[in-house]
């Protein structure tokens, strides 16, 4: 599993955390990728150093292990990887098994109700590290929708990547109308 240097970064950040804070975003960042709670909640919650880091970086982490169906020894690999404590990881796998087929099926397709995209907003944003320097580039994505607005972060080749694959969604649909219309 290829993870960018600032998803690391972020993820390193989680072995500095007491089993109280870690268990919270843990559970948290599974909670709100699920629906179950929003971000802003989220962060209302924590009261950790770093959290901006630390959550975004949970977040991509945990949607993309479950997008790409990556198995639970290659997650516990990563975060030993990260030298996070053996207790830790356990405890990250536990809260994996238990909610990351829930997570999975929200991933799979939208929901009845999901509102229709009206606007989008972006912000190119350089995340900082313990000493204030710049760790790195990162988009901040906000889609204003009919029910409630949706936002999320992401890194420049994540945000290439979710434009081509909208560029190639919106094409199969252009293709879809077209035949449709001939027939």
């Amino acid at each position: 599993m290829e993870i960018p240097s600032v998803v690391l970064d972020g993820l390193c950040s989680l072995g500095e955390l007491d089993n109280t804070s870690f268990a919270s975003v843990v559970d948290g960042v599974y909670d709100t990728l699920s629906g179950k709670t929003t971000t802003q909640e989220l962060m209302k919650r924590l009261e950790i150093n770093q959290k901006d880091a630390i959550v975004d970086s949970l977040m991509l982490f945990i949607s993309e292990a479950c997008r790409r169906n990556v198995n639970p020894g290659t997650i516990g690999e990563v975060l030993q990887d990260l030298q996070l404590p053996p207790e830790r990881v356990s405890r990250f796998l536990a809260s994996h098994k238990v909610k990351h087929l829930t997570l999975k099926s929200v991933l799979a397709g939208t929901k009845p109700g999901t509102g229709s995209i009206l606007d989008v907003r972006w912000k190119l944003e350089y995340a900082r590290g313990d000493g204030g320097s710049a760790v790195g580039p990162r988009y901040s994505i906000q889609l204003i929708t009919d029910k409630e607005p949706l936002h999320f972060y992401c890194s420049p080749a994540q945000l290439d990547d979710l434009v081509s694959q909208l560029q190639s969604a919106t094409f199969s649909i252009d293709k879809f109308i077209n035949n449709q219309s001939i027939a």
